[in-house]
């Protein structure tokens, strides 16, 4: 039940992407949502659950990705799953790793698509990829708290098993 509705956010957030996102543009630059919900989920809940929610974020952003399907749900795969190692070695509560991270993984995911695109052929402007990533991390450093108080549950972290 909770992976989907972590997948129904998904996709609210997509739509939210395609229709909100434009207009809060800087000079054509606007954040992806989807991405930054997929980093946040990832280094919240570590590299497991990392990888379910970078395929899923990819798959839904490749929908809108004409020049090669399958290419954002390899990258968000790989960053998310490097946002969710990030994430089992920090203190979670606290924001500035989560911020720095968000431009990290969002740099990395500019120049993932780069390399493939230049392989087939296609230009990609990575400088805007780049100031989307600063972009990207401004509005992290406002909702990951809100993200944090959604996603992380104490009590399921820190259940005891016994036998």
């Amino acid at each position: 039940m909770r992976r989907f509705i972590i997948v129904l956010i998904s996709i609210i957030l997509l739509i939210l992407d395609n229709s909100l996102s434009p207009f809060i543009s800087i000079k054509g630059i606007y954040p992806s949502l989807l991405f930054i919900f997929a980093i946040a989920y990832s280094i919240i809940n570590g590299k497991k659950e990392a990888v379910f929610i970078g395929v899923i974020s990819g798959l839904l952003q490749d929908i809108f990705f004409f020049n090669g399907f399958g290419i954002n749900a390899l990258v968000n795969m790989l960053c998310c799953l490097f946002a969710g190692l990030v994430g089992e070695g920090i203190w979670r509560n606290k924001k500035l790793i989560p911020v720095g991270t968000m431009f990290v993984t969002t740099s990395l995911r500019v120049f993932g698509i780069f390399i493939i695109m230049y392989l087939l052929k296609i230009k990609v402007d990575v400088l805007r990829g780049i100031f989307a990533g600063l972009y990207n991390s401004i509005i992290m450093f406002f909702a990951y708290p809100l993200f944090y108080k959604f996603l992380y549950n104490d009590e399921e972290k820190t259940k005891w098993r016994f036998k």
